[in-house]
């Protein structure tokens, strides 16, 4: 990587991504993936995007404290482990087209959908999220969709939706981090540019508050919705034009 002019792209870069993701609470990390990409090889890429989006969810769940539900996020960290321990153990190869095609057509439904009359609460629904989202994280880039999904059927604020995906967010990052150290990544070489980045996230989340603070619940959540359904787009027609 060069210096210093990769350096001011890639600072820019988390705090532009950072206001996104403090503003809508998704997408801005899987477009900060998308430029480091251009500068690192995915051993180090994947390690330095999770501690960046580490600092970038602390943060956004930090400004919003108050409204996150504290159930919810145990819930998914306990799942978190237990999706974690398991997909360390197994060797699990996913057909792409197919899978897209099914995560697609769950994100669109859950998206659009509306609430059932009747229909069932699942007691501890959270901890089989977290314990789901994390095993497929270890297979898929971009989990924060999904987890928005899950989101839009709960009957939440936008403050307490923000909040709270972005500590269970937190915990899938940390976990990634800490399964990279103990395989011997050695931060050192990164930590000036870890810094600019990381300073970075935050001054663009206390942004993205502004920005939040600013926006209707309903437009909020009209938001949500098309993001959740252009990642389903964008998965169903990688699928259907692979096929």
């Amino acid at each position: 990587m060069s210096e210093p002019g990769s350096t001011a792209v890639l600072v820019a870069a988390s705090f532009a991504t950072a206001v996104v993701s403090g503003t809508l609470g998704m997408v801005g990390g899987s477009l900060l993936l998308g430029v480091m990409g251009v500068f690192f090889p995915p051993a180090v890429l994947v390690p330095i995007h999770g501690i960046i989006q580490l600092s970038s969810n602390v943060t956004r769940a930090g400004l919003h404290l108050r409204s996150i539900h504290p159930r919810r996020v145990l819930l998914f960290a306990v799942g978190a482990v237990i999706g974690a321990a398991v997909g360390a153990r197994v060797v699990v190869t996913l057909p792409e087209r197919e899978f897209s095609l099914l995560i697609g057509a769950f994100l669109l439904i859950s998206a659009w959908l509306p609430p059932l009359p009747g229909a069932p609460r699942i007691p501890g629904k959270f901890l089989i999220v977290g314990a789901g989202l994390t095993f497929l994280s270890l297979f898929i880039g971009a989990t924060g969709p999904l987890l928005a999904a899950f989101f839009l059927r709960e009957n939440l604020s936008k403050t307490e939706h923000i909040a709270t995906q972005a500590a269970c967010q937190a915990l899938t990052h940390f976990a990634k981090i800490v399964a990279f150290v103990g395989m011997g990544f050695a931060l050192g070489a990164y930590l000036p540019l870890v810094g600019g980045m990381v300073a970075a996230s935050i001054a663009g989340n206390y942004v993205g508050k502004r920005v939040l603070d600013g926006i209707p619940e309903k437009s909020f959540r009209a938001a949500m919705k098309l993001l959740v359904s252009a990642f389903a787009a964008r998965l169903l027609w990688r699928a259907l034009s692979a096929g």
